[in-house]
């Protein structure tokens, strides 16, 4: 099957990116060193081609209604404008998807992970019974993406003020030469950061655009591989790894982002789960000797094994090895030594609080969510 393409893909290939399949994308992986582009967000700024993103907008006076019952987080708490992390759960509390869901005043747009669009609109619309409007847009739109502690000096230049204007977890609707764009400030990295959400005719001239103007700021196009990199540095989780249709939200963390003061789909199972405690920690780690632990590596203490590893990496940022991992709870013990099975050895690792970085420009609030999976760091 050919690869489906973003309007930004002939910009990739111009700046010889190394193309890869990512849930049926062709996606830029790197563009020099995705090491190098990792440590480029972390110092000035980077940008992302996201178009693979999927938006679905929701619509209709039941629309609110509908939504809050379908969500976890409190949507009822936006005003609009506003934005919120969320997620979908079956009715047996597993995680369909991970979204964020913008509040546009008349309807609410649910940006959700592109190898996930067809199952959450199924989903949708079998709980449809409101007789709301669900509509897959995301042939509408490109995201661009730029992050990093000088995104703002970046985004200023091109749309004079925002920075001061837009505050974080919040979104604007601007004009770029002619065309409607939405500008939100949230980010993937830890760091400062904005989505532009706007039509892929207009796509390669904002890149372009924000490619001249960034290179005052020493900003960087980045890749797939430095975005994986920034998330595990921030302790962010990715469906597929941290999350999927087997794992529930509190057992991944996210009880920050579970609202049990209102009704939706799957508060029942999530609430027998809480009752009976929960079993496993995702924890972070820091490898003690030279090796990448990857997805689904075994760990284990004192000879026992107590997890798997999610997500693991080389931190250009930190200089140190890093990574995920699902663990028995009661074996999540910071500073523990544990032992991580590569290749048939056993090497040794730490358990270690999230984020692994300090952000320079820090977004307070979603570190403070996210970091270890509760309400503090």
């Amino acid at each position: 099957m050919e690869l489906k393409k973003t309007a930004l893909y002939q910009k990739h290939l111009n700046l010889r990116a190394k193309i890869v399949d990512f849930h049926g994308w062709a996606l830029p992986l790197e563009y020099k060193s995705m090491l190098e582009e990792a440590k480029a967000v972390r110092q000035s700024c980077g940008i992302f081609d996201a178009s693979h993103m999927g938006e679905i907008i929701i619509s209709g006076d039941k629309a609110c209604e509908f939504l809050q019952s379908m969500v976890t987080n409190d949507i009822s708490s936006l005003g609009s404008n506003q934005m919120q992390y969320n997620l979908f759960l079956d009715d047996s509390g597993h995680i369909i998807d991970d979204c964020m869901v913008y509040h546009k005043g008349d309807s609410f747009l649910c940006v959700v992970n592109a190898s996930n669009i067809d199952k959450v609109l199924t989903w949708l619309n079998k709980q449809n019974c409101q007789g709301v409007s669900i509509k897959d847009a995301s042939q509408d739109f490109c995201l661009i993406t730029i992050q990093g502690p000088e995104s703002a000096k970046v985004i200023d230049k091109i749309f004079p003020g925002l920075s001061k204007d837009l505050t974080y977890m919040t979104f604007k609707g601007l004009d770029f030469k002619g065309q409607e764009v939405l500008i939100s400030r949230s980010g993937y990295t830890a760091e400062d950061g904005f989505e532009i959400y706007l039509r892929p005719q207009s796509a390669s001239e904002l890149w372009d655009t924000i490619l001249e103007i960034g290179s005052e700021f020493n900003l960087t196009a980045c890749g797939l591989g430095a975005r994986d990199i920034l998330r595990i540095e921030a302790g962010y989780p990715l469906y597929g790894y941290e999350i999927d249709d087997k794992m529930d939200p509190l057992t991944a963390g996210l009880s920050w982002a579970v609202k049990f003061n209102k009704e939706f789909m799957g508060k029942s199972a999530l609430l027998k789960l809480k009752e009976a405690k929960i079993k496993n920690k995702r924890v972070g780690f820091l490898m003690l000797k030279r090796a990448v632990a990857r997805y689904g590596y075994k760990i284990y203490y004192q000879d026992k094994p107590i997890g798997s590893v999610t997500s693991g990496t080389f931190s250009p940022n930190k200089q140190a090895f890093i990574g995920m991992a699902s663990i028995l709870k009661e074996a999540a013990v910071l500073d523990r030594e544990i032992e991580i099975e590569i290749r048939n050895n056993k090497y040794k690792a730490k358990i270690v609080k999230f984020p692994f970085i300090n952000p320079k420009v820090k977004t307070k609030k979603i570190l403070k969510e996210v970091s270890n999976g509760e309400s503090k760091v």
